[in-house]
């Protein structure tokens, strides 16, 4: 009677990944795997391409010499589920200065992995970049780790607008009781403006006029 086969497996594994049973070599010996979802195998080492979590669960073979059966030989196979790629967040669009707020659902037992513009990298689930800059502008990418599997990607586009320069200023002063002022700001493209003065004054208009 042959002796029982001694069997490895490069569990755990992922869904998705390659399966590759093995038996130790018995010298004129066949194979008889079976194993969970119904799988059978005549071969000494067999593989099962794309794996998912069905294949999780006891392998068990057993080898024939001339007609002898050897008793079987089992072996506990892990097969961990993928995580979902997580919902990547923030709060761009903002202005250079701010903090950067980047946010990832929350997935149990996860460990998370941040890379984006500027060589920023964080392990934190939730992490922030404070007075960021323009170079920090561009596409965030995270990815979760649950029992050694790594999900696929979750991005988020990152807006950091410039800060404008400061306007110059102009007006008609001194002016004389009774007549206009007429203020005066340079023009910055695509800016909308904000005047404040005394006596309560404020406008939205880029160049006001104060009539008497």
């Amino acid at each position: 009677i042959p002796g029982a086969p001694t069997l490895g497996s490069n569990s755990p594994l992922c869904t998705g990944n390659t399966l590759s049973l093995t038996a130790s070599t018995i010298v004129g010996a066949s194979y008889s795997w079976t194993g969970p979802n119904a799988f059978t195998s005549t071969l000494q080492n067999p593989t099962i391409a794309a794996a998912t979590t069905a294949a999780s669960g006891t392998y068990s073979v057993s080898v024939n010499v001339s007609g002898c059966g050897s008793a079987a030989s089992t072996i506990a196979v892990v097969v961990n589920p993928t995580p979902a790629a997580p919902t990547a967040g923030s709060n761009s669009p903002l202005c250079a200065g701010q903090t950067i707020n980047l946010t990832a659902s929350n997935i149990a037992g996860a460990t998370y992995s941040w890379t984006g513009p500027n060589s920023f990298t964080s392990t934190t689930q939730n992490p922030s970049i404070p007075g960021a800059s323009t170079l920090a502008a561009g596409v965030y990418t995270v990815r979760a780790t649950v029992a050694g599997c790594t999900s696929p990607n979750g991005t988020v586009n990152v807006v950091v607008n410039p800060i404008p320069a400061s306007p110059t200023l102009g007006s008609n002063s001194p002016i004389c009781a009774g007549q206009t002022l007429s203020l005066t700001a340079s023009t910055i493209a695509g800016a909308t403006y904000t005047w404040t003065g005394p006596s309560g004054f404020t406008t939205n208009t880029q160049n006001p006029n104060i009539v008497n």
